[in-house]
């Protein structure tokens, strides 16, 4: 936990006030500590929002990783999330789905066209 060094007195909305309340409750930790670690996550993803890096010139291998493990990167638009694998199989399966019916309608113009069954 972090050492207490400022005092600030903030006000909130019932609403919200009501949110710190059973976030500290489910995380089992104070409510500054609540907030703290909140402020350090929007933190960390405004830093990432905005592109912002660390030097990393001065970084030891080490450091580097460390960084990159507390902030990995977001994840790809329309890509990948907690689970790369299900995820690459439901987009082969609708990939699938979508040469299928390409191919009925391939069929069906060829049949439309010659005007004898299955475009033979």
């Amino acid at each position: 936990m972090a050492t207490m060094t400022v005092r600030t007195t903030v006000a909130f909305d019932p609403a919200t006030a009501a949110r710190l309340e059973r976030l500290a409750k489910r995380w089992g930790i104070s409510k500054s500590e609540t907030m703290r670690r909140a402020l350090e996550k929007a933190e960390k993803e405004a830093a990432l929002e905005t592109d912002e890096l660390p030097d990393f010139t001065g970084m030891s291998p080490i450091e580097i990783l460390d960084w990159l493990r507390d902030n990995p990167s977001p994840p790809v638009p329309g890509g990948w999330g907690d689970d790369p694998h299900r995820e690459l199989r439901e987009m082969r399966d609708a990939d699938a789905r979508i040469e299928e019916e390409r191919e009925y309608e391939r069929l069906g113009r060829r049949v439309a066209e010659t005007d004898t069954p299955y475009g033979s």
